[in-house]
């Protein structure tokens, strides 16, 4: 069970939202989000003076989804395009690191809000044939929602893309020795990641730090990656699939990557679960211990 600790880590304090936080499973998208509201709405006028109306409000219902989700798609195809042109024109700064990382954690965010609203479009489209008899189509451009358009030579041409994508990540991959780090959220001082990285960088000048992106620990151990020109690989957590499973499904594929080792420094829930898995494959795993907070004279 995740303790108050790890529920911070994973979601973030917030009150209004944000995009750190895990979309809804496709289970709540098609049901709650989508066939509740769409009951809600037709299911009161049926029988009523407002009948007349059902068609047409559930058209725009499964229209306004399904514009959203095309304009989401653009956009994480214009984050895809200048994801490409950056790491073509790498330099080894540290601002265009940080620009390039951005730039990817932009493109999955909005390619994973896409993918929901292409659901949820969908989804909205076959209420709307139920209802009515009619075929939906939408008001403007084609129905290329999720299971609309994975048919036929659509289809072999997303598959073509996808080849093309895997070559270009294949010629991308980088090489070397993997060292993972995880850690707290809430460690601020960078003294200690900086001593222990230089010490782990100086027995291994080939190293690749394997990190998932989080607060704290991982994200210092990142600025110094940075700063020494070692190469990163991500494993975001995919939290549209996996949900609250997301950062520990991301442990296993970090395992499968054959990391050499570990580095922790403190370690909550999620850190220790890496650093037990990797100790039971007869991996070295480094704990070192969190600073005491310095008090005051």
């Amino acid at each position: 069970m995740l303790t108050p600790y790890d529920e911070i880590e994973l979601f973030g304090l917030t009150e209004n939202g944000s995009d750190d936080l895990p979309i809804p499973n496709d289970d709540e998208l098609q049901t709650r989000a989508v066939g509740e509201a769409f009951e809600a709405l037709i299911g009161t006028l049926q029988g009523t003076g407002l009948a007349s109306e059902v068609e047409p409000l559930a058209h725009a219902f499964a229209t306004m989804l399904q514009r959203r989700a095309v304009s989401l798609d653009q956009a994480a195809d214009r984050q895809k395009v200048k994801a490409r042109a950056l790491i073509a024109s790498q330099d080894g700064s540290e601002i265009a690191e940080v620009e390039l990382d951005q730039t990817t954690r932009l493109y999955t965010i909005l390619q994973e809000k896409a993918d929901a609203l292409k659901l949820m479009a969908e989804c909205a489209a076959e209420h709307y044939e139920t209802e009515t008899g009619e075929h939906y189509t939408p008001v403007t451009g084609d129905r290329t929602t999720r299971r609309a358009m994975e048919t036929g030579a659509v289809f072999e041409a997303k598959k073509l893309l996808d080849a093309a994508d895997r070559a270009e990540a294949e010629r991308n991959k980088v090489t070397g020795t993997f060292i993972a780090v995880a850690g707290d959220a809430d460690w601020i001082d960078s003294a200690p990641i900086w001593k222990r990285l230089d010490a782990a960088l100086a027995k291994c000048p080939d190293m690749v730090l394997c990190q998932k992106g989080s607060r704290g620990a991982e994200k210092i151990a990142a600025a110094w990656a940075r700063s020494r020109k070692v190469p990163q690989v991500m494993f975001r957590p995919n939290w549209p699939a996996h949900n609250r499973r997301a950062p520990f499904l991301a442990n296993d594929e970090m395992l499968r990557a054959k990391i050499k080792g570990v580095i922790l420094f403190g370690g909550n829930g999620i850190a220790l679960n890496l650093a037990t898995k990797a100790e039971a494959k007869g991996l070295h795993v480094a704990r070192i211990p969190k600073p005491e907070p310095k008090r005051d004279a």
